[in-house]
C-alpha cells in the first residue's frame, strides 16, 4: 500500500484486542513472524501502533496471545459437539486437525503454532502458555478415548492415555507436513492414514469411523 494512501486512511480504533489478534493471525500467516513488524499489525487490524502496544507489552506477546486467540477459534468448534457420542466427538476433533484448503483456513493455527514453536526455543519465558495450549489439546484427545474405552465403544489396543497420545502424534506430524505443503503431504493423505491409525489403536471399523468423519465434515 502506496505511504500516501496509509496516511491518509481513517483508523479504526478495536474495541476489543480480540481484533488486533484477528488482524495479527493474518499479518503473521501471511508474511512469518520474523517479517512482521508491529505496524503490519496495526495496518491489517485498522489502527495504530500506539493503540497495540496499549495492550500488548511487545511482538512476541501478541505472537503467543495470537495463537491462544487462534486455539480458542478451534476448541470452540471441537467443543460444540461436547454433548455428543464418544466415537462423534473423535470424528469431529480428527476432521477440525486436517488441513483443508477451504474458507475456513485451517492450516492457519499449525502455521502460527511453528512460528510460536519457533520463538519459544529462544524465549523459554514463553513456554508456560505454549505448555497449557498443548495441554488443552491433548485433553481433546483423552477424554473421547477414554470416555469411548469406558462405554465400550472402543477396544484401544493400549491404555487410553497412549492412544491418545499416539493419535496427537500423527495429527501434529502430519498437520505440519500438510500446512508446510510437502508434495507428497495432502490433506486426503492426512485423513486417510489418520483414518486407518485411529480406527486400528482404537478398535473400531474404518468404515464406521469414516462415516462419522465424513458426517462431521458437512
Amino acid at each position: 500500500m502506496p505511504a500516501a494512501t496509509r496516511s491518509t486512511r481513517p483508523l479504526r480504533h478495536p474495541a476489543r484486542p480480540e481484533e488486533i489478534l484477528g488482524a495479527a493471525c493474518r499479518a503473521i500467516v501471511e508474511r512469518g513472524f520474523a517479517q512482521t513488524r508491529v505496524a503490519d499489525i496495526a495496518e491489517a487490524a485498522g489502527t495504530s501502533t500506539g493503540t497495540i502496544h496499549y495492550y500488548f507489552d511487545s511482538r512476541e506477546e501478541v505472537l503467543v496471545e495470537a495463537l491462544r486467540w487462534a486455539s480458542e477459534q478451534l476448541f470452540a468448534r471441537v467443543s460444540a459437539s461436547a454433548g455428543a457420542s464418544a466415537l462423534t466427538r473423535l470424528a469431529r476433533l480428527l476432521e477440525l486437525s486436517i488441513p483443508y484448503a477451504d474458507p475456513e483456513e485451517r492450516g492457519d493455527e499449525y502455521v502460527l503454532w511453528l512460528e510460536t514453536w519457533t520463538l519459544v526455543l529462544h524465549d523459554r519465558a514463553r513456554l508456560r502458555a505454549l505448555a497449557d495450549l498443548s495441554l488443552r489439546w491433548r485433553e481433546f484427545f483423552s477424554h473421547p478415548v477414554e470416555r469411548g474405552t469406558a462405554d465400550g465403544t472402543f477396544r484401544p489396543v493400549s491404555d487410553p492415555d497412549v492412544v491418545a497420545d499416539r493419535l496427537i502424534a500423527l495429527v501434529n506430524g502430519l498437520g505440519f507436513e500438510t500446512a508446510v505443503g510437502y508434495p507428497w503431504a495432502t490433506a486426503e493423505r492426512m485423513r486417510a492414514l489418520l483414518l486407518d491409525f485411529a480406527a486400528e489403536q482404537l478398535g473400531v471399523s474404518t468404515q464406521a469411523l469414516d462415516q462419522a468423519m465424513r458426517t462431521e465434515r458437512r
